[in-house]
């Protein structure tokens, strides 16, 4: 445990820590994995360890699902607990939105880096924008039936496996574009981040298993303790934020939401620009 804990300098917990924190309050106030910070602290952490473009996005994307994963079961608990998990909304989309992660998975390394990022920023802009725009950007009164209601969940699970993004930053917004009141979306996100991070931790150990290079304590393309780091503070403070969300005005909720989207957006493009 102590070799693995020295891997990394005093400043390089720090970090880890302060992050993990901020994941654990977007996870439990807006049902957001978190990737959007994690990604880009362990993308700056790893570029130190001469690893290739290719393996220190990778191992960024597979630590940062892990990270979700952990950090997302505290999240999902709080929710329940809370009864702000709309069991209705995960039986109509969980099928699809798991079918779309593993297809997501599986059609990662075959699309240009500039599409993919370019397809889901255009997401979190548009779906930013139906957040500001209330009771205004609702499409329907309810979820579509199968097979076109199979559609949102499908995109947004493959969109977040691909891309290191926990899946309730997509599916909140997606969900209130049919009239889904804000908190019971949140708690569905929650479950949601978990449902997908699973199999995409999975996946990219396994696509990175005995690749050279990597830090010692990892697992294929996770590393073990930078994931662990980053979800025990998240893991303390998502409970908290989760029974905040609750009393949290849906109006302000929406606002934060929205900023969140944008913000992502404005960050996968500026990684696209620069080339990282």
């Amino acid at each position: 445990m102590l070799e693995i804990l020295v891997t990394y300098s005093g400043w390089t917990l720090l970090a880890f820590v302060l992050a993990g924190a901020a994941i654990g309050v977007v996870g439990g106030l807006l049902g957001i994995g978190g990737g959007v910070i994690a990604v880009p602290v362990l993308l700056e952490v790893f570029a130190a360890g001469g690893m290739s473009d290719a393996d220190r996005a990778a191992l960024a994307i597979g630590t940062a699902q892990a990270a979700i994963l952990l950090s997302s079961l505290a999240a999902a608990a709080a929710h329940a607990a809370a009864g702000t998990i709309d069991q209705p909304i995960l039986r109509a989309w969980m099928p699809a939105l798991l079918a779309g992660a593993l297809l997501g998975l599986g059609l990662a390394p075959l699309i240009p880096a500039s599409l993919s990022v370019g397809a889901f920023a255009a997401v979190a802009i548009l779906l930013g924008i139906q957040m500001m725009a209330g009771a205004r950007g609702v499409l329907a009164s309810g979820l579509p039936a199968p097979p076109l209601g199979w559609l949102p969940p499908a995109a947004i699970g493959g969109l977040s496996a691909g891309l290191g993004i926990g899946a309730g930053t997509l599916s909140g917004p997606a969900l209130g574009l049919f009239n889904t009141p804000i908190n019971r979306a949140v708690g569905a996100g929650a479950v949601f981040n978990i449902a997908v991070a699973l199999p995409a931790t999975l996946g990219f150990a396994a696509l990175g298993y005995g690749r050279p290079g990597l830090p010692p304590d990892s697992l294929g393309y996770v590393s073990l303790s930078a994931a662990i780091l980053l979800a025990l503070p998240a893991t303390v403070v998502a409970p908290f934020a989760a029974r905040l969300s609750s009393r949290v005005p849906v109006p302000l909720l929406r606002r934060v939401f929205a900023g969140c989207l944008f913000a992502i957006a404005l960050r996968v493009l500026w990684r696209a620009a620069a080339g990282q």
